[in-house]
């Protein structure tokens, strides 16, 4: 009899074991990362912000890193600067390449860095491709860069002022013939 409960304890040992490290294999999934936007616009001698997104994180309290990189185009031509809103912590100015290290708290799924991005005067038209790579995990994404002579304006720096002089268009074209 006493072997026979030996043996169901240990059988349920064995599997309260086995789900144990199967359900922290699972848990501990490398981070995903997101650049965001995937697609920037760069104005000669003005940072840009971007932000990588990481996510699925599995973070135990140990230094993570971050690098960005140009992997096409002139990597002279870019500086980059991070600031890290979670922390305040801050890395750069550097050209070609930046790394930030950083450490989340243990626990966190999810973390954001903004990755500040300036070209260099002269490069109006010029096209990059970034790589951006948390090197704990492998985990990396890409964005492309289209430097432009001035600013994009947004769609509300355009549509508000027109939208203002239609309004006052009508408003004084109303008075008159009253």
């Amino acid at each position: 009899m006493m072997d026979k409960i030996r043996k169901m304890i240990l059988v349920v040992a064995m599997t309260f074991f086995i789900v144990t490290v199967t359900t922290g294999l699972v848990a501990a999934k490398p981070a995903e990362i997101d650049i965001l936007p995937d697609s920037i616009d760069l104005v000669p001698g003005e940072y840009v912000d971007t932000t990588a997104h990481l996510y699925d994180m599995y973070c135990d309290g140990s230094s993570r890193t971050l690098t960005v990189s140009v992997e096409s185009g002139n990597a002279g031509d870019l500086t980059f600067k991070v600031y890290d809103p979670n922390t305040g912590g801050t890395a750069g100015p550097m050209v070609g390449s930046i790394s930030y290290t950083y450490t989340p708290v243990a626990g966190t799924t999810e973390y954001d860095i903004t990755v500040k991005i300036k070209a260099a005067a002269g490069t109006q038209g010029n096209e990059y491709e970034l790589y951006y790579e948390d090197v704990q995990t492998g985990s990396w994404d890409t964005a492309s860069a289209t430097v432009y002579t001035t600013a994009i304006p947004e769609f509300a720096t355009i549509a508000l002022p027109l939208a203002a002089t239609i309004g006052l268009f009508f408003f004084f074209n109303r008075r008159r013939r009253a």
